[in-house]
């Protein structure tokens, strides 16, 4: 009987991590700007930074044929902190977002387009065309260029980890005008981060001009 034991339990142990990973998802987030951050005084190379979007959905767009489905504010449960987010003087919303997803193992899992916050793209101009020798599934010519871009990536199993692919953009007074002459530039910050998390547990990942909330819960 013993030579029994050990598969079965193991095939036990399959079918119920099959049946976790099977489950939908609402995941919630917040995006939101440090008005008040002390980092300026880091050094701005004013590297455009090329983003690869790969296999991405937007979430407005033709995500339903995956099982990724936008939802309404109605379904929030973080509206609260982003008021007082707003109210406090000292950041800004730039997006409070929650959508459906299936739950999916890493090698299964889909990114989810993020774009929020301010449209650069009148003031830099040079910014909204991509070189020559971007690979085509990168950002695109005359492209919108906004504050905060990139993806959010959820993967959901017997843990959870998100998967953070982002830039965030700020303008910069310059004392005295650069080599090119000019007094303002836009500076490319990335964000890429990977953060295991619990379900239904606020979680924060930080940056010196940009938070994130976080919130992933089951749906079942």
């Amino acid at each position: 009987m013993n030579y029994l034991t050990k598969p079965c339990f193991i095939l036990i142990l399959l079918f119920f991590s099959q049946a976790a990973i099977s489950k939908d998802y609402i995941v919630e987030m917040i995006f939101f700007a440090n008005i008040n951050s002390d980092a300026d005084s880091v050094h701005l190379s004013n590297q455009r930074v090329v983003q690869n979007l790969g296999d991405s959905i937007s979430l407005n767009q033709g995500a339903q044929s995956n099982g990724f489905i936008p939802l309404t504010s109605d379904i929030f449960t973080l509206s609260g902190k982003a008021d007082s987010l707003n109210k406090s003087g000292k950041y800004r919303v730039l997006k409070h977002m929650a959508w459906l997803q299936p739950g999916l193992a890493r090698e299964d899992a889909i990114a989810v387009r993020i774009h929020a916050g301010k449209n650069y793209k009148d003031e830099f101009k040079e910014r909204s065309f991509a070189d020559a020798d971007f690979d085509d599934r990168r950002i695109p010519t005359n492209h919108p260029v906004n504050e905060l871009d990139g993806t959010v990536k959820v993967v959901l199993g017997r843990f959870l980890h998100v998967y953070t692919d982002l830039v965030y953009r700020k303008v910069f007074n310059l004392s005295s005008g650069d080599a090119l002459g000019r007094s303002r530039v836009l500076a490319d910050f990335p964000i890429k981060t990977h953060r295991k998390m619990r379900s239904s547990t606020l979680h924060y990942i930080d940056h010196p001009y940009l938070g994130i909330l976080v919130e992933i819960r089951s749906a079942n």
